[in-house]
């Protein structure tokens, strides 16, 4: 029996009414057993230290980490700025206390951090090193980025009750792969949004030969992006096509500020001159 032991624990597996999403754990479970894996079997995959997947002690590693967190909490900031002066999104604090409050922003930026790192070890220094052996920068920033977007609609929301149940993982899969077929032109814009913050991520990477700079842009846009849905409700528009959804990636204006990020990552990063990210350096 699968029972929450804290806040953070029954956060990441969403257990609310004695009920919990399966999929979002199946998800976990199959990244970190992924993460294992990889990790036994480095030798032959040529993962000869974490260096090699931009891992290491640098002088600048910190001032990476804060300035990938502050770049895309301040691009994310404005971007809420602007749906609540327009009127697509609403104040109303889901708090029940300013202590409340703390508490809630507080596990927000643990749990961003564990996210930014977990999926960032895995998607850019996992996956794009690997795309990066075999292809030109371009084609495994473009190829890594595409199979991150697609990878978040493998997914089914299954709520279950803590107990035996040997056929609920099957179920999850069945759900996964059905629900991308039938629902393809729903989810295109957000595809195309996580295409594009795949692009930043993992240009982030090539920038500064490390995995620092995108694990502090990606928390920050777990933070907020958890902050935002406990501080604002999305009440929508006319222009969807423009402001998107609660999704925040959906609309020209969210891609708009992902190809902006982009473009400021090259602006406050130079890239490396003798040495790239691949792990072709370290053979």
């Amino acid at each position: 029996m699968l029972i929450p032991q804290s806040a953070l624990v029954t956060d990441l597996l969403n257990y609310k009414h004695g009920s919990y999403d399966f999929g979002r754990v199946m998800r976990r479970i199959v990244m970190g057993v992924a993460i294992l894996i990889i990790f036994l079997f480095r030798k032959p995959l040529m993962i000869n230290s974490l260096s090699t997947i931009g891992i290491k002690h640098t002088s600048g590693w910190w001032k990476h980490l804060q300035m990938g967190f502050f770049l895309s909490t301040g691009i994310f900031i404005l971007y809420t700025a602007f749906l609540f002066i327009t009127g697509a999104k609403i104040l109303q604090v889901d708090a029940k206390s300013p202590g409340d409050l703390f508490f809630q922003l507080f596990k927000f930026l643990l749990i961003a951090g564990l996210v930014g790192c977990i999926e960032e070890i895995f998607f850019r220094g996992f996956i794009f090193q690997s795309f990066l052996q075999d292809m030109h920068a371009v084609s495994a920033v473009c190829a890594s980025s595409l199979f991150y977007s697609l990878l978040h609609f493998f997914k089914a929301k299954l709520l279950v009750f803590p107990g035996f149940q040997p056929l609920v993982g099957f179920m999850v899969i069945y759900q996964s792969f059905s629900n991308m077929i039938v629902n393809f032109t729903a989810i295109m814009p957000t595809m195309i949004g996580l295409f594009l913050v795949g692009v930043v991520l993992s240009c982030a990477c090539l920038r500064t030969n490390s995995l620092y700079f995108a694990i502090g842009l990606h928390a920050g846009w777990v933070f907020l992006i958890k902050t935002n849905i406990l501080l604002f409700d999305h009440v929508g528009t006319n222009l969807r096509w423009l402001f998107g959804d609660s999704k925040v990636v959906t609309g020209v204006l969210g891609w708009g500020l992902l190809i902006v990020t982009l473009f400021l990552v090259r602006f406050v990063t130079k890239a490396p001159s003798s040495e790239t990210v691949s792990r072709k350096n370290t053979d």
